[in-house]
């Protein structure tokens, strides 16, 4: 009775370990494609930026 209740133990904390490693390369993964968004998202931000620059300069030149 022992033994089996250790071996359901052990399968139990098997199973747990395949989830927790799982869980951590799910999370490096998301981890990437955030840093991914992140310069995705400062990249248009500076062509966002220089498009404004440009109207600033086109109303300003359209005021002489």
């Amino acid at each position: 009775m022992p033994n089996e209740i250790f071996a359901e133990l052990e399968n139990k904390l098997d199973s747990l370990i395949e989830e927790v490693e799982t869980l951590r390369l799910e999370i490096s993964e998301l981890r990437q494609v955030r840093d991914g968004l992140k310069q995705e998202a400062a990249q248009t931000d500076e062509r966002l930026q220089k498009l404004l620059g440009m109207f600033d300069r086109l109303e300003e030149s359209a005021a002489l």
